[in-house]
């Protein structure tokens, strides 16, 4: 602390020797030992109420590191994650109202006759969605081929009658 060795500490004392006498001696250095101790326990306690100070500010933070967690929000963090201005929210709002709006519009003014109505069409059952890439269709019915040898020949001959016939 003050980098004083034995050779200074000595020197110190054969002065202080001399300078204040054998008699006083004990004396004042009590009083030194006693201010020496009070300073020290100054020194401990300006340190312990640092030490209050750095723990309160750590409780702080961990204070409000919890808070945090119990105010968490997945929706607001997506929300501020994707439109930080809120622009885009407020566009929403706006095109709500103005649709909103148009419809009352539509709604008061159905009496008047002169502005379309809007209706509800429900598609039929039997109606493929409008996503699908193939509509249904009908399950179509194959005759079985027949393995026979003749088959061939009879139908060749059956196209012959018909065309005698037609003839």
């Amino acid at each position: 602390m003050l980098d004083i060795g034995w050779a200074e500490m000595g020197v110190v004392a054969v002065i202080a020797l001399l300078v204040i006498g054998p008699k006083e001696l004990p004396r004042t250095m009590r009083q030194v030992a006693h201010w020496f101790g009070k300073a020290k326990g100054l020194a401990r306690e300006f340190q312990s109420g640092l030490d209050d100070i750095v723990r309160e500010a750590d409780l702080d933070d961990a204070r409000k590191a919890l808070n945090a967690t119990r105010d968490f929000s997945p929706k607001k963090i997506i929300s501020d994650t994707i439109d930080p201005t809120g622009s885009v929210n407020e566009e929403i709002k706006d095109l709500e109202k103005t649709a909103k709006s148009d419809a009352d519009d539509e709604i008061g003014g159905a009496g008047q006759g002169d502005t379309p109505q809007a209706s509800i069409v429900k598609q039929p059952a039997q109606v493929a969605p409008a996503h699908s890439v193939t509509p249904p269709s009908e399950p179509v019915q194959v005759e079985p081929a027949s393995d026979a040898p003749n088959s061939g020949a009879a139908s060749s001959e059956a196209g012959n009658d018909t065309s005698k016939q037609s003839a």
